[in-house]
């Protein structure tokens, strides 16, 4: 009965943490406020070092090498931390990266009453990746290991990313694809944790860039993001499909930079009850960009906050 008790609690935490489902749902969530204000649409959308987790094919188009730094205040007291430097080198590109998701001061129990004290929920990934742009056509390939903490439990596993991406005119229109997630985890007391995998295919466009009459200096690009997610993993029989997309969806992003230095940013994920809207802004200059994304959550457990910087050189 105690046994039994406390695997329940362990199992209403991991839901608490991923709130989207079970397992290492951190990697299924984007690692900086710039991809998270435009619902993750970031198949087509290059992000610096943040690209090892969506496409690692988009490495090379970066104008330029790039140190990325993350930080999400999640709901239910979790916090995600990235950071990752992408090297630029004419057509290579060689990256790494850290991306960490957890939170302490869990209260463990193996019965109703008097805590036995606390423990902590941890999920760490560190990934290196490889791109090389062939002109026409852009091909990546990312390796992550994979280790997860939960109380006193503690299990290592492995996981693959690999995409394909191409511009097209005069580089105001792009196309991705990635296969993300391939791998497996030790047990982690009983069963091994699953992972995130999924198959995505994405496009984003510079639109149009309008400018008044009056005022030159202030042109307003209007871009436009969409990828389409199909998750590998089926979550439609187990209790915490309701806080997971169990089928294809869409994922929808749209931005306004004035200027070439503020950016504005909104998102929507079709079929997506719990988070189904993102905003953000963003500031732009010559060696940094910094970035801020909200999300709310329509669960009643609050609203996310994610900051992040991008430094190039």
């Amino acid at each position: 009965m105690k046994t039994g008790f406390f695997c329940f609690c362990l199992l209403l935490i991991s839901n608490a943490i991923c709130a989207q489902g079970s397992g290492f749902e951190v990697l299924g969530i984007a690692p900086t406020p710039y991809a998270l204000s435009k619902a993750e649409a970031t198949t087509a959308m290059f992000d610096g070092a943040a690209s090892i987790y969506s496409n690692p094919a988009l490495l090379t188009y970066n104008k330029t090498s790039t140190i990325d730094l993350g930080y999400s205040f999640w709901i239910a007291d979790v916090t995600n931390i990235f950071g990752g430097i992408n090297f630029k080198k004419e057509r290579q590109a060689i990256a790494f990266s850290f991306y960490t998701s957890g939170a302490d001061d869990y209260q463990q129990f193996n019965q109703p009453g008097q805590s036995n004290g606390t423990f902590s929920v941890q999920y760490i990934s560190i990934a290196a990746a490889y791109a090389y742009d062939f002109t026409f056509l852009s091909l990546g390939g990312a390796i992550q290991y994979l280790n997860e903490e939960i109380y006193t439990y503690r299990a290592n596993g492995y996981a693959f990313n690999f995409g394909l991406a191409a511009k097209f005119l005069n580089e105001r229109f792009r196309a991705g694809a990635s296969i993300t997630n391939l791998g497996e985890m030790e047990k982690l007391n009983v069963n091994a944790t699953p992972l995130p995998a999924s198959m995505k295919i994405g496009t984003s466009a510079d639109i149009v860039e309008i400018t008044t009459p009056k005022n030159s200096n202030l042109p307003v690009l209007i871009s436009a993001y969409a990828d389409f997610v199909y998750p590998f993993q089926d979550t439609s029989d187990k209790d915490f499909a309701d806080y997971t997309v169990p089928d294809y969806h869409f994922n929808l992003g749209l931005s306004l930079t004035v200027a070439e230095v503020l950016e504005l940013n909104g998102g929507y994920k079709t079929q997506n009850n719990v988070r189904p809207v993102s905003f953000g802004a963003g500031f732009i200059s010559d060696e940094i960009r910094f970035s801020y994304a909200l999300i709310p959550f329509n669960t009643g457990y609050g609203t996310v906050h994610s900051i992040g910087i991008q430094y190039k050189f």
